[in-house]
């Protein structure tokens, strides 16, 4: 019998109940802490005592402060840059155009009072740049001509930007 509990599954039973029963033994040996020692762990692991290095807290807000910074330069270039009504501007436009066109003063306020026309006509908004451009629409004011316009300074200005156009 004693061969049969060495070799057979009744050994394992007892290794196993024996682990067991050692394995629970020291908790139920081990004494309660007392209040002392509740009280000193909390207090160490609240860490009373100790420093604390402030060092890295002063890093993280220093890069935010930073960051807003940046971000405040960078929209207010932003700003900058869109809130430029120069370029925009049909004068400063005309002004530039007329630097390389050569058109008279007296031939840019014919062009005006074409425009002025063909917005009589057409409620359209239009440039005296865009009767240089668009050819019909400089006709479109012709026609509407009520006198206003000298046509023969326009005929002489339209005459003159072809033969610079040719040239080129």
């Amino acid at each position: 019998m004693r061969d049969r509990i060495a070799n057979g599954p009744i050994r394992s039973v007892v290794l196993w109940a024996a682990l067991l029963v050692l394995s629970i033994s020291p908790r139920l040996l081990a004494a309660p802490p007392s209040q002392q020692d509740v009280f000193k762990s909390i207090q160490d692991s609240m860490g009373a005592g100790k420093e604390v290095d402030s060092t890295p807290i002063y890093i993280l807000v220093g890069s935010g402060i930073g960051v807003l910074v940046i971000l405040s330069l960078l929209s207010r270039r932003q700003q900058k840059k869109t809130s430029d009504d120069a370029f925009n501007h049909p004068g400063k436009l005309l002004k530039e155009v007329l630097r390389d066109v050569p058109i008279k003063a007296a031939e840019v306020k014919q062009l005006k009072m074409l425009a002025g026309l063909v917005h009589d006509t057409t409620d359209d908004d239009v440039s005296p740049l865009a009767l240089l451009l668009c050819p019909s629409l400089m006709a479109k004011g012709l026609k509407e001509d009520r006198g206003k316009v000298d046509r023969k300074t326009v005929a002489q200005m339209v005459r003159r930007l072809r033969m610079t156009d040719a040239g080129r």
